[in-house]
């Protein structure tokens, strides 16, 4: 079993990097416009559906995450009247991969039998929406995918997972541009 995983770890990381980031982004709406966020109400129906990874220490994990990487990309955490309001969800998927012995047979006492081995893994994905908070329309989307078993491998803690993969998501995602600074900019660099 233990060199099935170590078999399974080396192809996932062989076949692709350990953690895919995605991002989608409306052209029309830059992020960048806007300078205060906050975060949408959890919705319990979630928390419900699978607790294992939906609670109270995974919550606050990634909200402090991705709370501590916007204000290093300059904006800055609001209230009831936030520009932006963010939200997570987490998908959690059982997978599996055939892979042939390498040889396509097994070979016992007195016969040849084939044999394939199926591996199984978990996948998360850990999805980050970003809406505007009057109009509530989505105005970019970050998300990781990776294998549990991969990520976590070595005995990683959750804080240090976590933060990586926020880090990455949110990798491209726009500094805030503050309309105040480039007026100022552009005076100088013109005298």
């Amino acid at each position: 079993m233990r060199t099935a995983l170590a078999l399974l770890g080396v192809m996932l990381m062989g076949c692709s990097p350990e953690i895919r980031v995605y991002h989608e982004v409306d052209k029309s709406n830059p992020v960048n416009q806007y300078k205060t966020f906050q975060w949408a109400k959890a919705d319990s129906l979630f928390w419900e559906m699978n607790p294992l990874y939906f609670n109270e220490l995974n919550d606050g994990r990634i909200k402090q995450a991705v709370h501590d990487l916007l204000i290093a990309k300059g904006y800055l955490p609001g209230r009831d009247t936030a520009d932006l309001t963010l939200r997570y969800d987490i998908r959690v998927e059982e997978q599996s991969i055939l892979l042939p012995d390498p040889y396509g047979y097994m070979y016992g006492d007195y016969w040849m039998m084939p044999r394939d081995n199926l591996f199984r893994y978990r996948e998360a994905t850990l999805v980050i929406d970003v809406r505007h908070s009057h109009s509530s329309k989505l105005i970019w989307r970050g998300w990781a995918v990776a294998a549990i078993e991969v990520v976590f491998d070595d005995g990683k803690k959750p804080e240090v997972v976590i933060r990586s993969v926020a880090a990455k998501i949110l990798d491209e995602f726009p500094s805030h541009v503050d309309p105040e600074d480039s007026v100022a900019t552009k005076d100088r660099v013109e005298n």
